[in-house]
């Protein structure tokens, strides 16, 4: 059946596109659902314009060129755009103690990934599957998409689901984390937080820096382009050199992104605040056509089984950095807070640590968090290669 608006209306697909993701922006900024990310709106707006045949399909055999355009130039630009602030060097020296229990709280998604992979019956696409779950869990929606194009999951029906539980049903676990310091049963197990063992260099901002001229905006988006196509050079080597079919190209953008970030730090960071605006707003119009591709039926039914990959997932990680906290005597403020900065990326993770009024805990809680971005996607996509049949 033809869609209201054919393939080849470039133009009136991409006007729907980005109505669809300004809609998603706006009812998050609203919040009309509590915990709902924006994203998760667009996707639905996209993949139910694309059931009642407004939208042309982006699934199975249909060829829509400006799809293609988001998939092939849109998704790897917004990547080095999101990264600007990856600075390893910063991460790791102003961190201080909460990037041990961060690392290890990354290595319990691997294991609960890996575990979950072999009791939880998805299907084919299961190591895709636990890729993005680590590559997520570990970093954010960032290393999501990024892990989705490498392992080759972006246009799996499997896809939307995935994004679904990983934008609401972990936030059940995200609110658990702001309770766990609390619980007067767990509390004589553990240290009360140390401020002497956690100092952390306050980091210096300029409100003067950051701001939103065509100057920034133009060196922003050209160091992404060029990195963008270094990136997908040496990916193109790396691939004959190991005679591999894998789309390589993000995850060598990724890192080398991070090695620009750590090596001009000062250049960089005055303009991460507006290459993160528009590396979001890229990462918008991917997910909008990545719910255009959905097929409604086949995420419902899917959805309870992602749904107990995902908390079986969890409860692994959370048991592994228990143990560890414990031994390493950690306090259950600094477990939560390294817990929520592995799932939920450095945005909740520092508004967490003030949270529990430690003002001092909020750097290292987004740098451990940025940390993430960095190796996520090289975890979950490493993982999901080994996992592969």
């Amino acid at each position: 059946m033809n869609s209201v608006i054919s393939a080849d209306s470039h133009l009136a697909i991409w006007a729907v596109l980005l109505a669809s993701c300004a809609f998603g922006v706006y009812a998050e900024k609203k919040g009309w659902i509590k915990n709902i990310a924006g994203v998760m709106y667009t996707m639905v707006i996209t993949a139910l314009l694309a059931l009642v045949h407004f939208l042309p399909s982006a699934s199975g055999n249909n060829d829509v060129a400006v799809y293609d355009f988001v998939f092939d130039y849109v998704t790897p630009m917004a990547i080095p755009l999101l990264l600007f602030n990856a600075n390893i060097i910063k991460i790791i020296k102003e961190s201080g103690r909460l990037i041990v229990i961060y690392l290890i709280g990354a290595v319990g998604i691997v294991l609960g990934a890996i575990i979950s992979f072999f009791l939880v019956n998805i299907g084919p696409e299961a190591y895709k599957v636990a890729g993005v779950f680590i590559a997520t869990l570990v970093g954010g929606s960032v290393n999501f998409v990024a892990a989705s194009e490498t392992l080759d999951f972006s246009t799996s029906s499997l896809f939307t689901t995935t994004m679904a539980v990983d934008n609401f049903g972990i936030q059940f676990y995200l609110i658990f984390l702001f309770y766990l310091p609390f619980i007067k049963v767990l509390q004589k197990y553990y240290p009360e937080f140390s401020e002497n063992n956690n100092a952390a260099i306050k980091e210096k901002t300029d409100k003067d820096e950051n701001k939103a001229d065509i100057a920034s905006i133009t060196y922003a988006i050209t160091i992404a382009a060029i990195v963008t196509v270094l990136g997908t050079l040496i990916a193109g080597l790396l691939q004959d050199l190991f005679n591999t079919s894998a789309n390589l190209n993000l995850l060598v953008i990724t890192i080398l992104m991070a090695i620009l970030a750590s090596s001009f730090p000062s250049i960089l960071q005055k303009l991460e605040n507006v290459a993160f605006s528009m590396g979001m707003s890229m990462l918008y119009i991917f997910l909008a056509v990545v719910g255009a591709a959905s097929n409604l039926k086949d995420v419902f039914l899917a959805g309870p089984s992602i749904l107990i990959f995902a908390t079986l997932t969890l409860i692994i990680q959370f048991i592994f950095m228990m143990i560890f906290g414990k031994i390493f005597r950690f306090s259950l403020k600094e477990i939560a807070i390294a817990s929520c900065a592995n799932v939920s990326g450095p945005t909740l993770a520092a508004p967490m640590a003030a949270t529990f009024g430690l003002k001092q805990m909020v750097t290292p809680a987004v740098l451990v968090g940025i940390l993430g971005y960095v190796i996520g996607t090289l975890l979950g996509v490493s993982v999901g290669f080994w996992l592969a049949p």
